[in-house]
């Protein structure tokens, strides 16, 4: 295999051009003979090597040539594996699926409104590494962080408020589990949090605690607030989709569910970060894209990918150690140039003389 094949279609062509150009220096090394004086008594100072030295050395020439073209070409063999490398920052956009997400106090429901939220964010953080995080009273990595945006929103489609076993809200588990898969990173790191705010798992202390320490490992935190702080209950729908009831506590009485911006901001501006309250517009996404893009890029590896081992040093190397030998080689040697030519009464003087003429 070759890089560059169409080098290849000059390599007969070279060659013809060589075997012509040693044709023309062969008459005119005939032709300045003649001019000098009688072949035969010219033919008597030539040491007689001299005719298959200069054929060595020519076909020295053509193999080096040869070799040259070849390297040109860019000959390809056996596969390595490297990686393709990329400048830029890395952002883990955490999703609420916990059951209070349902509330419809945004239309069509809070889920819903974050669903197109994080769309929006994952097209708009093209050229960016994106990973995408899930919640309830766990947390869970739902895609990895990557540079397929496409990818990401796929698994986008499959997200559903029964995605996690766990029943309730940390939002603290879910810093922390999107702080642990961007440690590793370098540059500019962020997290978009996608919640109502409300954690009933392990409180509003914890999810400032929970930030404090992924600003000290230099990552930015943007909450994005879905709901409205005078809130609704929370439906409880059947398998159609129809609407069976409303969430109740231990008491029998129906839970409201209410937007928490109180500890959402403290977590923020502990990582010096910002929160934004989601809009019909849903301008704070552009908001927060732009900060983002003010942090630092960094080389990040893509992936691997298979790439065949140039090989051109190969032939080179030959053509340089074929076309080296042409020119150590003298078409004469010390020890014979003062040597007399034989006799032209030899039976073999005209053979010679013809060689050399050539």
């Amino acid at each position: 295999m070759f890089r560059n094949p169409s080098y290849l279609l000059w390599l007969l062509p070279a060659l013809g051009a060589a075997a012509g150009a040693l044709w023309w220096a062969s008459l005119r090394r005939r032709a300045l003979t003649e001019a000098m004086g009688d072949p035969a008594t010219i033919l008597r100072l030539v040491p007689e090597e001299a005719v298959g030295r200069r054929r060595v050395k020519a076909a020295l020439q053509a193999a080096g040539l040869f070799f040259v073209i070849i390297a040109l070409a860019g000959p390809q063999w056996g596969v390595e594996l490297v990686g393709t490398q990329t400048a830029a920052r890395h952002v883990v956009i955490a999703l609420d699926l916990s059951l209070s997400m349902l509330t419809e106090d945004v239309k069509p429901s809070r889920l819903e409104k974050a669903k197109a939220e994080l769309s929006l964010l994952l097209e708009q953080l093209r050229g960016n590494r994106v990973g995408i995080v899930a919640f309830a009273g766990e947390a869970a990595v739902f895609c990895p962080i990557t540079m397929d945006v496409d990818a990401a929103k796929q698994v986008l489609q499959t997200m559903r408020v029964d995605a996690l076993p766990r029943p309730g809200t940390s939002i603290a588990r879910a810093i922390d589990m999107a702080s642990s898969a961007l440690e590793r990173y370098p540059g500019g790191k962020a997290i978009v949090l996608l919640t109502d705010g409300e954690d009933t798992v392990d409180g509003p202390a914890r999810v400032v605690e929970s930030a404090k320490r992924a600003g000290t490992a230099g990552i930015q935190l943007f909450p994005i607030g879905i709901g409205t702080p005078e809130g609704e209950p929370i439906p409880l729908k059947g398998p159609d989709g129809a609407v069976s009831g409303y969430k109740k506590d231990r008491s029998g009485n129906t839970v409201v569910s209410r937007l928490g911006e109180k500890a959402l901001t403290e977590a923020a501006l502990a990582t010096g970060g910002a929160y934004y309250r989601s809009s019909v517009g849903e301008t704070e996404s552009a908001e927060i894209v732009s900060k983002i893009s003010s942090l630092d890029r960094a080389e990040a590896t893509l992936g691997l990918s298979q790439r065949y081992k140039n090989k051109f040093m190969i032939p080179l190397s030959l053509a340089f150690l074929l076309l080296l030998a042409e020119l150590l080689i003298p078409e004469t040697s010390p020890r014979t140039q003062g040597r007399e030519g034989i006799s032209y009464n030899d039976g073999r003087k005209m053979e010679r003389q013809g060689a050399l003429l050539s």
